[in-house]
This record gives structure tokens, C-alpha cells and sequence, in this order.
């Protein structure tokens, strides 16, 4: 098993403004970067942001791996011709797409969580055209479109073959099925894995408490999904997405970093880099 080791930046302790630098000093290969949100006007999308994280990547010696687009918690990614968000959904999945081309970013990850969760068949149709909308835009670009999303997995492969484009993926959470429906990560993984791309999450957790447990500490089968990883000889991204600096009754009582550098290596052991 060939994988680089990751992070998402909003997890990194001191709410990732750090994070290229402790992504360096923890050992990891890179991190994914948030495009952001509407509110602030998807900062990512800027020109000197885009630099800045380009001399922070030359200077500590990390790779990016995606642009995720959390703003969809909060616009409706599958907003249908003539609601208001529409056109915000489309001009952002092309502005994020060209962020990642001008930073030579591999991917463009959409989660379908909070207001942009599937729970309908007008939902779904709607999220075919989006995604048929933003493969078209990046596929000359070099850019892969990826859906981290909640649906079982007949409707999640359903999803790949509406959209029907070899640059996109599925994007597999190694907790989010446990959290949110109570599955079997294990088994879901095996269903789905045909369908994925070369990136995925890890984090733990226990029962309504989300990513508050460290790699294997939680319920959600870490080390079993890490097992099957192996056999299937997976090659490609591994980022954990651990919510450190937030704190559940009864969790994380210690400082936020050491957590983290604890985190980090057990992956690292779990992936054989230990």
C-alpha cells in the first residue's frame, strides 16, 4: 500500500492558520485546503490568497491535495434552475475548479451535508446536473470532481454512473456513515470502493459525537478499514479529519497539539510509515 498522508487545514490546532507549518513538523505529506465560504466571498477563489498558500506549500515542503467545498453545508448545492442560489452554486463550483487548476490542486471535493444533503429524488436529479456541470467545466482542466455524500450505496454508485464522467469519484468518510446513519463503515466501504477515487477521510468517533475520538479510540471500525485498505492495496490519499480543538464532555482534556501529533502517528503506524 503506496499512500501520502494527510489533513484537512481546518482541523490543524489554531483553527489551521498554522497548518502548513504543523503539517511539516507532524510528518504528513500535505493537507486539503477549504475553498470557503459564500459569507466571505469564497476567499480561495482570490489571487493573493491562492500565492500565499503557494509560498507556504515551497516553504515547508507540503503537498495540497484538494480544495473541499464545506460552504455547501450552507448553499444548497442542488439548488434547481430558478432558485436564487443556482447560479451561486455553478459560479463557484467554476471558480473553485479554476483555483485548483492555478494551483495545480488534483481535486475539487463537494460534501453533501447540512442543507445540501440528498433526501429526495428532485434533490438527486438536481445533484446529477451540478456534478454533469462541474466534470464538464474541469475535465480539460486537469481537475477531479469528487462526492462525499450519505447515501446508501446503490444510490451513491447510481450517482457515478448518472453522472457519467471518468473524472469523477466518490469520496468515502471512514465515520460520516456511522455518525449520521449508524452503518457498518466497513461494510459500506466495500461496496463503494470500485467507485472512489485515490483520496478519503479518516476520523472517530462514538455515538452523536462527531470526529471526537482519536483514530481507533471511537466506534467506527479505524483499524478494520485500514486492514482493508492494505489487502486492497489502495494507493493514494489518507486525511484525517479529527476535530481537535473542539471539546465533548469527556474527550480531549489535553493540549490540542500533542493530540494531534498523536493522531498523526497512529495513522502512520496503521499505513505501515511508522
Amino acid at each position: 500500500m503506496e499512500v501520502k498522508l494527510g489533513v484537512c487545514n481546518f482541523c490543524v490546532p489554531g483553527t489551521g492558520i498554522f497548518a502548513p507549518q504543523f503539517v511539516a513538523e507532524a510528518g504528513l505529506d500535505g493537507m486539503s485546503i477549504e475553498f470557503g465560504t459564500y459569507e466571505n466571498h469564497f476567499p480561495t477563489a482570490g489571487e493573493r490568497v491562492q500565492e500565499a498558500y503557494g509560498q507556504a506549500r515551497e516553504q515547508y515542503g507540503i503537498e495540497y491535495c484538494n480544495i473541499g467545498m464545506s460552504c455547501f453545508d450552507f448553499i444548497p448545492f442542488h439548488a434547481h434552475k430558478g432558485h436564487p442560489m443556482h447560479p451561486i452554486v455553478k459560479g463557484a463550483l467554476r471558480a473553485a475548479v479554476d483555483a485548483a487548476e492555478n494551483m495545480k490542486i488534483p481535486m475539487v471535493f463537494v460534501p453533501a451535508f447540512g442543507v445540501s444533503s440528498i433526501d429526495c429524488d428532485e434533490q438527486f436529479d438536481n445533484a446529477v446536473e451540478m456534478f454533469q456541470y462541474a466534470c464538464a467545466y474541469a475535465q480539460d482542466k486537469g481537475v477531479l470532481i469528487s462526492s462525499e455524500n450519505k447515501l446508501r450505496p446503490a444510490k451513491a454508485i447510481e450517482l457515478v454512473e448518472r453522472v457519467d464522467n471518468k473524472n469523477f469519484s466518490l469520496f468515502y468518510d471512514s465515520y460520516n456513515y456511522y455518525y449520521e446513519k449508524g452503518w457498518n463503515q466497513l461494510e459500506i466501504l466495500k461496496e463503494l470502493y470500485p467507485y472512489l477515487g485515490n483520496q478519503l477521510h479518516v476520523k472517530d468517533g462514538k455515538a452523536g459525537v462527531l470526529a471526537g475520538s482519536l483514530l481507533g479510540e471511537g466506534e467506527s471500525g479505524f483499524h478494520q478499514v485500514m486492514d482493508f485498505l492494505r489487502e486492497q492495496n489502495y494507493s493514494g490519499w489518507i486525511i484525517m479529519e479529527n476535530l481537535y480543538e473542539k471539546r465533548p464532555e469527556n474527550t480531549f482534556e489535553t493540549d490540542v497539539y500533542e493530540l494531534f501529533r498523536k493522531d498523526v502517528n497512529i495513522l502512520k503506524k496503521a499505513a505501515g510509515r511508522a
